[in-house]
């Protein structure tokens, strides 16, 4: 039987967020979130805000696995 960390919310997200590299040294706010830059963050997020996130292009999106 899996358990989940507790410290992640029903319904959330886990997400490794950065600017691309093709956005340079500029840092980059979306979805009430931020300041994110090149060095990559992991966030916890509700679904809508994953997908503003993903959509962005200035952001390099990935999603984290659960252990």
């Amino acid at each position: 039987m899996a358990k989940k960390p507790a410290d992640t919310q029903p319904g959330t997200v886990r997400l490794s967020v950065r600017t691309a590299a093709s956005h340079g040294q500029m840092t980059r706010y979306r979805a009430g979130l931020g300041p994110f830059t090149r060095e990559p963050q992991v966030v916890e997020v509700t679904p809508a805000q994953a997908e503003q996130l993903k959509a962005d292009p200035a952001l390099a999106v990935a999603e984290v696995g659960q252990e």
